[in-house]
Protein backbone atom coordinates (compact mmCIF):
# COMPACT_ATOMS: atom_id res chain seq x y z
CA UNK A 1 0.00 0.00 0.00
CA UNK A 2 2.80 2.40 0.74
CA UNK A 3 4.33 1.98 -2.70
CA UNK A 4 1.51 3.69 -4.74
CA UNK A 5 1.50 6.63 -2.35
CA UNK A 6 5.24 6.94 -2.59
CA UNK A 7 5.10 6.85 -6.41
CA UNK A 8 2.29 9.42 -6.44
CA UNK A 9 4.13 11.62 -3.98
CA UNK A 10 7.40 11.45 -6.00
CA UNK A 11 5.46 12.22 -9.22
CA UNK A 12 3.88 15.29 -7.67
CA UNK A 13 7.28 16.51 -6.44
CA UNK A 14 8.82 15.86 -9.88
CA UNK A 15 6.13 17.85 -11.69
CA UNK A 16 6.36 20.62 -9.12
CA UNK A 17 10.14 20.85 -9.56
CA UNK A 18 9.88 20.80 -13.35
CA UNK A 19 7.19 23.51 -13.22
CA UNK A 20 9.34 25.70 -10.98
CA UNK A 21 12.53 25.15 -12.94
CA UNK A 22 11.63 27.80 -15.53
CA UNK A 23 11.29 25.35 -18.41
CA UNK A 24 8.09 27.12 -19.39
CA UNK A 25 9.04 30.62 -18.24
CA UNK A 26 8.39 33.57 -20.55
CA UNK A 27 12.15 34.02 -20.92
CA UNK A 28 12.79 30.40 -21.95
CA UNK A 29 9.80 30.31 -24.33
CA UNK A 30 10.98 33.60 -25.89
CA UNK A 31 14.49 32.25 -26.30
CA UNK A 32 13.25 28.97 -27.81
CA UNK A 33 10.86 30.85 -30.12
CA UNK A 34 13.51 33.24 -31.50
CA UNK A 35 16.05 30.44 -31.82
CA UNK A 36 13.50 28.46 -33.89
CA UNK A 37 12.80 31.52 -36.08
CA UNK A 38 16.54 32.15 -36.51
CA UNK A 39 17.04 28.49 -37.51
CA UNK A 40 14.04 28.62 -39.91
CA UNK A 41 12.40 25.90 -37.82
CA UNK A 42 8.88 27.22 -38.26
CA UNK A 43 7.30 24.00 -36.91
CA UNK A 44 8.96 24.56 -33.54
CA UNK A 45 8.08 28.26 -33.69
CA UNK A 46 4.41 27.28 -34.33
CA UNK A 47 4.44 25.10 -31.21
CA UNK A 48 5.58 28.11 -29.18
CA UNK A 49 3.02 30.52 -30.69
CA UNK A 50 -0.61 31.16 -29.90
CA UNK A 51 -2.81 29.29 -32.36
CA UNK A 52 -4.55 32.45 -33.57
CA UNK A 53 -1.28 34.22 -34.52
CA UNK A 54 0.63 31.36 -36.20
CA UNK A 55 -0.11 32.81 -39.66
CA UNK A 56 2.14 35.82 -38.88
CA UNK A 57 5.21 33.57 -38.76
CA UNK A 58 5.48 33.88 -42.54
CA UNK A 59 6.41 37.54 -42.05
CA UNK A 60 9.32 36.52 -39.81
CA UNK A 61 10.48 34.02 -42.39
CA UNK A 62 10.86 36.78 -45.00
CA UNK A 63 14.45 37.74 -45.76
CA UNK A 64 14.10 41.36 -44.67
CA UNK A 65 12.83 40.54 -41.17
CA UNK A 66 14.59 37.23 -40.63
CA UNK A 67 16.92 37.64 -37.65
CA UNK A 68 20.45 36.26 -37.75
CA UNK A 69 20.72 36.64 -33.98
CA UNK A 70 18.77 38.00 -31.04
CA UNK A 71 19.21 39.25 -27.49
CA UNK A 72 16.65 39.04 -24.71
CA UNK A 73 16.48 41.54 -21.89
CA UNK A 74 14.29 42.28 -18.92
CA UNK A 75 10.99 40.43 -18.53
CA UNK A 76 7.80 41.89 -17.11
CA UNK A 77 5.55 39.02 -16.07
CA UNK A 78 1.89 39.33 -15.14
CA UNK A 79 -0.75 36.71 -14.39
CA UNK A 80 -1.84 36.17 -17.98
CA UNK A 81 0.61 38.19 -20.09
CA UNK A 82 4.36 38.71 -20.15
CA UNK A 83 6.71 40.96 -22.11
CA UNK A 84 10.37 40.22 -22.72
CA UNK A 85 12.59 42.99 -24.10
CA UNK A 86 14.03 41.73 -27.39
CA UNK A 87 16.58 43.02 -29.89
CA UNK A 88 16.79 41.35 -33.29
CA UNK A 89 19.85 41.70 -35.53
CA UNK A 90 19.82 41.17 -39.29
CA UNK A 91 23.49 40.17 -39.40
CA UNK A 92 25.76 37.79 -37.55
CA UNK A 93 27.83 38.89 -34.57
CA UNK A 94 30.69 41.19 -35.56
CA UNK A 95 29.04 42.45 -38.75
CA UNK A 96 27.27 45.75 -39.12
CA UNK A 97 23.59 45.56 -39.86
CA UNK A 98 20.19 46.60 -38.70
CA UNK A 99 19.35 46.44 -35.01
CA UNK A 100 15.60 46.02 -34.48
CA UNK A 101 14.39 46.55 -30.90
CA UNK A 102 11.04 45.29 -29.73
CA UNK A 103 9.20 43.25 -27.15
CA UNK A 104 8.26 39.57 -27.28
CA UNK A 105 4.70 39.40 -25.98
CA UNK A 106 3.53 36.14 -24.46
CA UNK A 107 0.19 34.97 -23.09
CA UNK A 108 -0.49 32.17 -20.63
CA UNK A 109 -2.48 29.36 -22.24
CA UNK A 110 -3.51 25.86 -21.15
CA UNK A 111 -0.26 24.66 -22.75
CA UNK A 112 1.87 27.22 -20.89
CA UNK A 113 3.39 30.49 -22.10
CA UNK A 114 3.02 31.10 -25.83
CA UNK A 115 4.22 33.95 -28.06
CA UNK A 116 1.55 36.23 -29.53
CA UNK A 117 3.29 36.70 -32.88
CA UNK A 118 0.94 39.46 -34.07
CA UNK A 119 1.48 41.66 -31.00
CA UNK A 120 5.20 40.90 -31.00
CA UNK A 121 5.53 42.02 -34.62
CA UNK A 122 3.43 45.09 -33.78
CA UNK A 123 5.83 46.02 -30.97
CA UNK A 124 8.82 45.55 -33.28
CA UNK A 125 7.24 47.79 -35.92
CA UNK A 126 6.24 50.40 -33.33
CA UNK A 127 9.74 50.48 -31.78
CA UNK A 128 11.38 50.59 -35.22
CA UNK A 129 9.17 53.41 -36.44
CA UNK A 130 9.86 55.29 -33.23
CA UNK A 131 13.62 54.87 -33.72
CA UNK A 132 13.40 55.95 -37.35
CA UNK A 133 11.39 59.03 -36.38
CA UNK A 134 13.90 59.86 -33.64
CA UNK A 135 16.77 59.53 -36.11
CA UNK A 136 14.90 61.56 -38.72
CA UNK A 137 14.18 64.25 -36.12
CA UNK A 138 17.86 64.27 -35.16
CA UNK A 139 18.90 64.58 -38.81
CA UNK A 140 16.37 67.36 -39.35
CA UNK A 141 17.61 69.22 -36.28
CA UNK A 142 21.17 68.89 -37.54
CA UNK A 143 19.99 69.99 -40.99
CA UNK A 144 18.10 72.94 -39.55
CA UNK A 145 21.15 73.91 -37.51
CA UNK A 146 23.31 73.66 -40.64
CA UNK A 147 20.71 75.61 -42.62
CA UNK A 148 20.58 78.26 -39.89
CA UNK A 149 24.38 78.45 -39.94
CA UNK A 150 24.46 78.71 -43.73
CA UNK A 151 21.71 81.35 -43.80
CA UNK A 152 23.47 83.29 -41.04
CA UNK A 153 26.75 83.18 -42.94
CA UNK A 154 24.98 84.24 -46.15
CA UNK A 155 23.26 87.11 -44.38
CA UNK A 156 26.59 88.22 -42.90
CA UNK A 157 28.22 88.10 -46.35
CA UNK A 158 25.28 89.97 -47.86
CA UNK A 159 25.53 92.58 -45.09
CA UNK A 160 29.24 93.05 -45.76
CA UNK A 161 28.63 93.35 -49.50
CA UNK A 162 25.88 95.94 -48.89
CA UNK A 163 28.15 97.92 -46.57
CA UNK A 164 30.96 97.88 -49.15
CA UNK A 165 28.51 98.86 -51.90
CA UNK A 166 27.11 101.68 -49.79
CA UNK A 167 30.63 102.93 -49.02
CA UNK A 168 31.54 102.93 -52.72
CA UNK A 169 28.28 104.72 -53.56
CA UNK A 170 28.97 107.33 -50.89
CA UNK A 171 32.43 107.90 -52.31
CA UNK A 172 31.02 108.26 -55.82
CA UNK A 173 28.35 110.65 -54.65
CA UNK A 174 30.84 112.76 -52.73
CA UNK A 175 33.04 113.04 -55.85
CA UNK A 176 30.26 114.58 -57.91
CA UNK A 177 29.70 117.23 -55.29
CA UNK A 178 33.30 118.47 -55.59
CA UNK A 179 34.47 120.45 -58.58
CA UNK A 180 36.14 118.46 -61.26
CA UNK A 181 39.88 119.09 -61.15
CA UNK A 182 40.55 119.33 -64.89
CA UNK A 183 37.67 121.64 -65.75
CA UNK A 184 38.59 124.90 -67.48
CA UNK A 185 37.47 128.00 -65.59
CA UNK A 186 34.90 130.11 -67.43
CA UNK A 187 36.20 133.03 -69.42
CA UNK A 188 35.41 136.32 -67.91
CA UNK A 189 34.41 138.97 -70.32
CA UNK A 190 34.36 142.67 -69.70
CA UNK A 191 31.03 144.27 -69.19
CA UNK A 192 29.08 144.93 -72.23
CA UNK A 193 31.10 142.58 -74.50
CA UNK A 194 29.30 139.68 -75.97
CA UNK A 195 30.90 136.51 -77.03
Amino acid sequence: MKKPYLTFFLSVIFFFLVGCSGADSPESVSSDFWQAVKDNDMESAKQLSTWDTVEYLKILKADKLHPERFELGEAMIGDSQAEVATVLYTTKLGQSGVKVPGVTILVRTDQGWRVNVKKTLGSVVKQSVGNVLDQLNSFMQEGINELDKTISESINELGKALEEGAEELRKELSKSLLKPQNEVPPIQTPKGVQI
